[in-house]
């Protein structure tokens, strides 16, 4: 398969890259070997475009916290908050501050190992003591 549009068209495009990536241009190949540059220059691209989304993406995951009181007085997301509020207010960095507001947004995928959901998600942007306390 040989792809009709350009980086530089896509990216000027927004019928091209859209928040919802089935719309996006794809490949068709279905093995390795069938697979072209231009595929992967795509595919790469549409990685870009994922990973620009990370931060709307985790504020769409804390969202669905909302609703979730799992018992407590208060929601989940709302819990999230307080915990970086608290952070913020005794001087932590932002690193540790993003750890503390995310530390429960496994919360719905995952309630047993809901850490570990966080801990993942933290890992390639905290440091190793960070990462640590997300993951317990």
């Amino acid at each position: 398969m040989t792809l009709d549009t350009s980086r530089e068209q896509q990216k000027s495009n927004p019928a091209a890259l859209t928040k919802n990536s089935a719309t996006a241009k794809r490949a068709n190949f279905t093995t390795f070997a069938d697979s072209t540059k231009a595929d992967w220059d795509n595919i790469m691209m549409q990685l870009e475009t994922t990973q620009a989304r990370v931060a709307d993406r985790l504020i769409e995951q804390l969202e669905y916290l909302r609703h979730d009181y799992g018992g407590f007085p208060v929601n989940r997301l709302e819990h999230c908050l307080q915990t970086a509020t608290r952070a913020e207010r005794d001087g932590r960095d932002e690193e540790y501050i993003l750890c503390a507001l995310v530390h429960d947004i496994g919360d719905n995928l995952s309630p047993y190992n809901h850490a570990a959901v966080a801990a993942a998600i933290v890992e390639p942007a905290v440091s190793k003591a960070n990462h640590w306390l997300v993951s317990h």
